[in-house]
Order: structure tokens, then sequence, then C-alpha cells
């Protein structure tokens, strides 16, 4: 019987035990189990400027899972996912402030990825007031793009002045005989801006400008007017800042089928093999521009682990930017840093950071020169090229903006 009672006693002991932990236990698997971190992406998903975005948001969304299999954010011990929040910035001014709005107001995002150039200054008020921290997709050195007024927002690609210098550093090693370029540059309020700056450093990397900088739109079709200026032109080369890869690839099927075979530098991000489907591969000679590829040389396992994934799902020989991607992935390094979800927090340690892991190796923060503020996350880049009808690599070139 004291046998039985012990045991009946034991038991009871047992069950209040368990009932008394069951509470507890309930509570910490609800303390650990993952929160989410939304955040905006305010890309153009229309119109003119899609032709990048559409491949910016689907790279933003493998950001999103990478970080996500890779346990996430966790901050003081809480577990976070990323949550993407897109809207179309419709390629307008006004597309990118309702989109802001929306965001902002009804989404209710604190964390920006986007967007890029002059779209980012149409809506620096309404995110700089909110203290909703933007990383910007790229930079075109307008007024409110980047600067000491914009205290949250950071570049987290190289801009367009850190393209400048890829293009320039390409074209003199691999062509070092060119001393000479024609400057063109599209038309898009950028250039009172940008042009300085670009002619003074090509000038820097022992390249003279030839006359005066010649324009045109974005939306442009027909570029032989274009091209038989730049057929007339003693320069060595043409030097292209900014602008879409379809008029790049068309200035260069212009010249070539003129017969002349000039290099001609893009400075812009794409894939070399969309050039060569557009002008053939009698015309894809001594062209040089921005861009990744397979098997390139000295290529981080982050980059190629990227390129695998984005191949496997999309399809070879695409276009990669890593734009957008590159805000994603330092949003989740400064945000663990800084062990906090307050922008304010965020901001502030992020200001403190000398350097940050991107996709293209080790990123380093610079633009005080540039930009008046440092909050430029500055990268090694590849220039790639189409030489004989084919797709090469170039060379690395480690960007660091002053």
């Amino acid at each position: 019987m004291g046998g039985k009672k012990a045991a009946v006693l034991t038991g009871g002991v047992c069950l209040f035990l368990v009932l008394a932990v069951l509470p507890f236990m309930a509570r910490t698997a609800r303390a650990e189990a993952p929160k989410t971190i939304r955040i905006g992406a305010l890309m153009c998903l229309t119109g003119w400027n899609s032709v990048f975005d559409i491949l910016e948001l689907q790279e933003a969304e493998l950001a999103r899972d990478m970080i996500n299999e890779r346990g996430g954010i966790t901050i003081k011990g809480q577990k976070y996912l990323i949550e993407i929040v897109s809207e179309d910035a419709k390629s307008s001014a006004d597309g990118a402030v309702a989109a802001a709005n929306k965001l902002i107001y009804d989404d209710k995002v604190k964390f920006i990825v986007g967007p890029s150039a002059f779209f980012a200054s149409a809506v620096k008020s309404i995110c700089e007031q909110n203290k909703v921290i933007r990383a910007l997709a790229y930079t075109t050195n307008t007024p409110g793009e980047l600067g000491p007024d914009t205290p949250y927002t950071f570049l987290c690609h190289n801009g367009a002045t850190g393209h400048g210098m890829v293009g320039m550093v390409a074209l003199k090693k691999l062509y070092p005989w060119v001393k000479s370029v024609d400057l063109t540059m599209p038309d898009d309020g950028s250039i009172r801006y940008l042009d300085p700056l670009i002619r003074n450093m090509l000038q820097q990397h022992g390249l003279a400008v030839v006359g005066k900088t010649i324009s045109y739109f974005n939306e442009m079709v027909d570029y032989s007017p274009m091209v038989a200026t730049l057929a007339a032109s003693k320069a060595d080369a043409v030097f292209m800042e900014d602008g879409m890869p379809s008029g790049s690839a068309d200035v260069l099927k212009g010249l070539r089928e003129l017969g002349l075979k000039k290099p001609v530098v893009g400075v812009l991000s794409g894939s070399p093999d969309d050039i060569l489907h557009i002008v053939g591969p009698d015309a894809a000679t001594n062209y040089i521009l921005l861009g990744i590829m397979p098997n390139m040389p000295d290529t981080p396992p982050l980059l190629a682990e990227i390129q695998k994934r984005l191949f496997q799902k999309y399809g070879g020989g695409r276009a990669i930017h890593l734009q957008i991607f590159n805000g994603m992935w330092a949003f989740a390094k400064v945000i663990q840093a800084a062990q906090s979800l307050d922008t304010t927090a965020v901001k502030d340690k992020w200001e403190k950071m000398d350097t940050i892991e991107t996709p293209q190796g080790m990123g380093h923060m610079g633009g005080l020169k540039t930009h008046g503020i440092k909050h430029a996350l500055c990268h090694p880049q590849a220039a790639l090229m189409l030489d004989n009808g084919k797709s090469k690599f170039g060379c690395w070139v480690d960007v660091r903006e002053p």
C-alpha cells in the first residue's frame, strides 16, 4: 500500500510540475517564434525604367530568401524574417510619390529599398520626415538624392560616379592607346550636376573629352543622328555615361555598320549577351559594359551562389544588377549590428560602420566628398566585354568613392 501511495503521490507531483511548466513553455515558444520585418520595395515595375526594376525585384526576392534561409535577423534573442512589400513607381516622379505614400502610411514600413536616381529626390521629403531609412539603388548626383539633407538615406550600390570610375579604369586597362573620348549622357535632369564630375574624372584618368557632351532622351528610339555625330568625331572612343542598354547597343551597331571599330564604353549595368543579341556578332567587338557573368575569375562565393540561383530560376544569360539586392543585404547586416528596429538607432550605427559585406566583395562606406555625407556603400565591380562576337570578362575594379 505504501508503494502505491508513493506512486500516486509521485505521479501527482509530476502532473503538477507538468501543468506548472506548460504555460512557461508556451510563453517561451511564443517568444521564440520568428517575427517579421517588412521592407518596402519602391521600384519602377511599369514604364521605361521597368527594364531594370522588374529584374531588380526578382533579385530583392532572392535576397529575402537567402537572408531568411540563413536565419534572418536576430535582435536581442528574437529572430526576425524579412517580408517584401513592393509598390510600382511607374517610371515617373508622381508614381514614385504615390508609391512612397502607400508604403509609409498604408503599409507602415520603416525601411525601403530603392528607388534610384531622380526618383529618389521625388520621395525625399516624405521619407525623411517620417524617419524612414532608404537603401537607394543608384544616384546620378541630382539635388535631393543623397546629401547632408538626407540623413536617413544611404546608397548601397556604386552610383553614377562609381560606375564611371569602373568604365574609365577598364577602358585604360583594356585599350591603353585610347587618349580621347566623346562623352554622352541621357538628358534626364542630371547632366548639369554629373557632367562636370565625369569630365574631371576622365581627365584624371588621362582621357580628354572632345567637344560638348552629347545628350539624348532615355525614351529615344532612333539613335541614327547621334551615331552620325559620333562617327564624324576624331575621338578615340565613345564613353556613354548612364543610359539604357538598348540605346548603348544601337549606338554600337550604328558605328559598326559605318565601318568604325573604335571602343564604345556603356557605363551601365547589363548583360553582354543582351547587347550581342541586339547588335549581332559582326558588330559585337571593342565594347565594354558593367555586369556579371558566369565563371569570372575571383568571383566571391556569395556572388557565385546568387548567379546559380538566378540562372536556375530565370534562365542563363539574364542581366544581373544587384542594386536592390545590395540594399536588402546591407539592411540585414546593419539592423543586426544595431540590434534595433528603431530607424534612428540603425542610422546612427550605420554611420559608424566602415565596411559592409556585399555580393561583389567587401564594401567600404564613403561619399563624403562626392555627396557631402558618408552614406555611400562602394564595392568592387566587374567590367565585361564584347570582343570579336563573344562575351568576355574584362577586369575587376575596386571602387572607393571619396
